[in-house]
């Protein structure tokens, strides 16, 4: 799958969700770009602005770029992708994630390409765990292979556990569909 940058109107659509007064629009995505950098350096600080930019800006599609900003802006994730991959891996030919799930039936029924229903955390006990997992949710829906595999879950209590599975699924599933459309 290529990259594809991100055109000047849409850097002005995503700068537009970082200002009160309306963008005008500009013709270089070069200087939209900086026009998005500087906004987001005012929105969230210097330090998390240049992680998140960064992170945004090579998406590899607009809708993960939009669901990037709205993890840094709704969920002060400061980098929603993880650590750049050095060299690009074709996916089609790379091995599925592997999976530590007991139930086979989910495994079988996300190798088809289905998205797993997210984990119930509407209990007290998860309560703590329910904003990263609305992150891993974005992310799936936004099948973003890259941001998910970078996610780091810490699983030593049943709702980590449960996000890690979903995860882990979720990436079987969106591979499932990118070797599909391949």
């Amino acid at each position: 799958m290529k990259t594809k940058a991100l055109t000047a109107a849409k850097i002005d659509t995503l700068a537009q969700r970082l200002s009160d007064t309306p963008i005008e629009p500009i013709a270089s995505a070069k200087k939209a770009g900086d026009n998005f950098a500087r906004l987001l350096t005012a929105r969230i600080g210097a330090e998390r602005a240049a992680l998140a930019f960064t992170s945004i800006m090579t998406a590899e599609t607009c809708d993960q770029a939009e669901a990037r900003l709205t993890l840094v802006l709704d969920y002060g994730n400061p980098d929603p992708a993880g650590e750049p991959i050095d060299a690009p891996v074709d996916e089609s030919k790379a091995a599925p994630a592997p999976v530590v799930c007991k139930r086979q039936a989910d495994v079988d029924l996300a190798q088809t390409g289905t998205l797993p229903t997210a984990p119930d955390f509407s209990k007290p006990t998860h309560a703590r765990f329910r904003a990263k997992l609305a992150q891993i949710v974005a992310l799936a829906e936004a099948g973003d292979i890259a941001a998910l595999q970078a996610f780091e879950i810490n699983p030593v209590s049943s709702s980590p556990k449960a996000m890690a599975r979903y995860r882990d699924l979720c990436l079987i599933a969106i591979t499932a569909r990118a070797q599909v459309t391949a």
